[in-house]
């Protein structure tokens, strides 16, 4: 049986960290080059915090400030 390989550890983001639709390039540094929000495992992030930024990111999407996908 195969086991499975170790999470990295990731560093915890701050407590005080906020994210607007307004700065996509900030958005950026927690998605994939495809346009995917990355998982709070990789990211470090709180799960309130996971949930802001999925919303700044689905209204930046909306408003055409990132991507929704990117194509190869």
């Amino acid at each position: 049986m195969m086991s499975r390989k170790p999470m990295q550890k990731v560093a915890k983001a701050s407590k005080d960290l906020t994210f607007t639709y307004k700065d996509p390039k900030a958005l950026r540094r927690y998605m994939t080059e495809q346009g995917y929000i990355l998982p709070r495992a990789k990211t470090g992030l709180s799960q309130k915090q996971q949930k802001r930024l999925a919303k700044a990111v689905k209204y930046a999407r909306h408003l055409s400030m990132l991507p929704f996908t990117q194509t190869l």
